[in-house]
């Protein structure tokens, strides 16, 4: 019996269903066309004006860790690395680095989990050495949370979990009563700290879809950061085309260059964020897009809506979106280019700690048996 192969079966199924996908993504454009306008209008998407000249310091933290298969477990390779540049009148230099580094065995028990925590150690770490210095820079950026999020917290029976999570917590608990006043906001001539991370597209629409004239309804966002009521209140019964619409192709479509969302508060939906005490202080965020071409990201922000209005978070945005140079997707600020160049080379040393470990074990004449496992991928 003769069929029919893959390829006509394919070029059948695209010919067919052509016409029907054009449309819908052709209606869609033009239902995020539409609705954009009122977003603008409502002050839930706003332009950011950025100076012709620009004089900042700024550090970035890039984190990575690397896990290498050995003797029937694994071995990690966790590091972070801090990048000082510094723009004067437009030209950019570095001023130096920092690096902090862990290598050692781990179980597969809740691994990943276990490494985002210690990514965060190594942050707030490197930070926090940032900030003895005696002239430490205007803006610094971290790549992970600035606090634990509820789906990081350990099951009861994982004990080396719930020793990683115990650490960071503790690490990032003391941070916050230590600096919080020499930051901004709290300190009006101190350092901004923010987080840099891509994820909750739909938190913007999510907010638009919500009856924005009650008090509930409003609850999220940074009503200081130039919410107009009269004209939120023409986002109502939007459900159908924000519906037929992504919630990452949506918020691509309303953020053009130089563009970024109504700050909101991230506290109001993520409870049983840890440590509760640097917490209660307040977490906001917003997106924002540099050139066109960029990805989007979201910054974090300890306070809350007394702490902030939409001139500070201006200045952020505009900062973090020259610092967006590569006009590429998936492109962090420079500072933290740099760093993940560095961490390129996780990989090969953790290779070389596993090597190490081998030459260790059998000194120590351990049964072959157990080395042959030191080199399974």
């Amino acid at each position: 019996m003769t069929g029919i192969n893959l390829a006509q079966t394919l070029a059948i199924e695209s010919q067919i269903r052509l016409p029907g996908s054009a449309g819908r993504l052709m209606k869609q454009i033009r239902d995020i066309e539409a609705v954009a306008p009122l977003f603008r209008d409502a002050g839930l998407v706003k332009a950011v004006r950025r100076p012709a000249v620009i004089d900042l310091s700024v550090s970035g933290v890039a984190t990575r860790s690397a896990v290498k298969n050995a003797l029937g477990g694994f071995i990690y390779a966790c590091a972070g690395v801090r990048t000082d540049m510094l723009i004067a009148q437009n030209q950019i230099s570095t001023r130096g680095s920092d690096s902090i580094s862990e290598l050692d065995d781990i179980d597969f028990e809740a691994q990943r989990k276990r490494l985002d925590l210690i990514e965060m150690r190594h942050g707030y770490r490197l930070a926090e050495r940032l900030l003895s210095e005696a002239s430490p820079s205007h803006l610094i950026l971290l790549d992970t949370p600035l606090f634990i999020s509820r789906d990081l917290v350990p099951q009861r029976h994982h004990k080396k979990h719930r020793g990683d999570y115990d650490k960071t917590r503790e690490v990032i608990e003391q941070f916050w009563e230590r600096h919080r006043p020499e930051l901004f906001p709290w300190n009006p001539r101190g350092p901004v700290m923010a987080s840099i991370v891509a994820e909750r597209f739909s938190a913007i629409v999510s907010i638009a879809r919500r009856d924005l004239r009650t008090a509930e309804g409003r609850n999220h966002l940074l009503l200081s950061d130039g919410f107009d009521e009269d004209r939120a209140a023409r986002l109502l019964g939007l459900d159908e085309k924000l519906s037929g619409i992504g919630d990452q192709r949506f918020v691509h479509g309303i953020l053009g260059s130089f563009t970024r969302t109504m700050a909101y508060r991230m506290t109001e939906s993520q409870s049983r964020m840890a440590p509760e005490e640097a917490v209660a202080a307040g977490l906001i965020g917003f997106h924002y897009r540099g050139g066109r071409g960029s990805d989007i990201q979201m910054v974090q922000l300890a306070g809350e809506e007394q702490d902030w209005d939409s001139a500070a978070l201006d200045a952020v945005a505009w900062k973090l979106m020259v610092l967006d140079m590569q006009s590429q997707r998936r492109a962090y600020p420079l500072p933290q280019v740099l760093g993940y160049e560095q961490l390129k080379a996780l990989d090969q040393f953790a290779a070389y700690y596993r090597a190490g470990l081998s030459d260790a074990m059998r000194q120590n004449d351990i049964e072959e048996t157990w080395l042959s496992g030191l080199d399974e991928e």
